[in-house]
């Protein structure tokens, strides 16, 4: 899942980017809130880490003017302004989310997590679309109920279609979801992992779950 980082301090900015890596997120950074503003207005994010404390535009005015242009990605407050009136403000504005510093990589990751699946109306961790079950919290894909062994990118790119299911996920959005805004937009990576899943889901009757949709992209298409 990708994510936008709007933090002035730049050790701490890449310390987070460093470790929210660990969980398999890919995150763009932006130093002050002008900067994250424009990031919000040119890319999709699935959420926003926000501080409050921000040169050339504050954390708070950075949030209600994302929300003034109706951007629904989850928002979580992450700063050392902890005390009750600020996280009212900053929850009023339009965050999801309020969290002080000092924090746990493990509380953020699992905050981020449940903003994200509720952004895509999913109300549990586990997805169900058909025999296909996948446990977001854990990774554990299961068709048939048999486990199914997939790489860490085939996961993200197979929990993005599972996210975004009955909808059809453009190739340019999965890249830069699962590989980040830097990738090469014409490389064939994707044709291999979607071949790779293909290979390794089908139904009983042998047919692959993911489906192709010329021009468009690709979805998980129950037969």
């Amino acid at each position: 899942m990708k994510l936008l980082i709007v933090e002035d301090d730049r050790e701490l900015c890449n310390l987070l980017e460093k470790g929210l890596k660990k969980y398999d997120y890919i995150c763009d950074l932006a130093y002050d809130g002008e900067a994250g503003l424009y990031y919000t207005e040119i890319n999709e994010y699935d959420a926003i880490i926000l501080d409050i404390n921000l040169p050339k535009l504050d954390g708070v005015s950075l949030c209600k003017m994302v929300r003034e242009k109706f951007i629904k990605t989850p928002i979580i407050m992450l700063t050392a302004r902890t005390n009750t009136d600020d996280k009212i403000i900053g929850l009023n504005i339009g965050a999801d989310d309020y969290l002080g510093k000092p924090f746990e990589f493990k509380e953020l990751s699992a905050r981020l997590h449940a903003l994200i699946r509720r952004n895509y109306d999913k109300t549990s961790n586990i997805i169900k679309i058909g025999a296909l079950h996948i446990d977001t919290n854990t990774k554990l894909v299961e068709l048939n109920e048999k486990k199914i062994d997939l790489t860490a990118r085939e996961y993200d790119v197979l929990e993005l279609l599972c996210y975004s299911y009955p909808n059809v996920v453009s190739a340019e959005k999965i890249i830069e979801h699962v590989w980040g805004t830097d990738s090469n937009q014409f490389s064939n990576v994707i044709r291999v992992h979607i071949t790779n899943l293909r290979r390794k889901l089908k139904n009983t009757d042998g047919e692959a779950l993911i489906e192709t949709i010329r021009g468009k992209g690709y979805m998980v298409c129950l037969k």
